[in-house]
């Protein structure tokens, strides 16, 4: 079992129609809060081996089984943002599943956060 001491938060990129009919692109958590996680820097044979197949990947993030998280979204945590690589969800269990992800290129990300009404 792996201690989750860590809090992150999982965003996703979404497309909305404001009150005025106007499409709105933007970085939305896609849970209220933060979520518990178990965090650590890849060892330097799986860096080798992701390497070898062309996956840049750098930390892994361990969070209780989620069926909403995609390649597309990014994990948010200490202030920086990770591009999810690969998901990994033990085959098929529904316990755990961890993140696999490199830190973006983009750190200048703007999160609108949830209002309150719709948490």
């Amino acid at each position: 079992m792996k201690l989750k001491d860590k809090k992150i938060r999982i965003i996703a990129f979404t497309s909305t129609t404001n009150e005025h009919g106007f499409n709105t692109e933007e970085w939305r958590p896609i849970h209220s809060g933060r979520l518990w996680a178990y965090y650590r820097q890849l060892s330097g044979s799986e860096f080798y081996a992701s390497a070898m197949v062309n996956a840049a990947e750098e930390v892994v993030f361990t969070v209780n089984h989620r069926t909403d998280v995609t390649t597309e979204m990014l994990v948010e945590y200490g202030g920086k943002f990770y591009d999810i690589k690969r998901i990994d969800n033990y085959e098929g269990y529904t316990d755990d599943i961890s993140l696999y992800c490199k830190l973006s290129n983009d750190q200048n990300i703007e999160v609108t956060e949830p209002d309150a009404a719709s948490v």
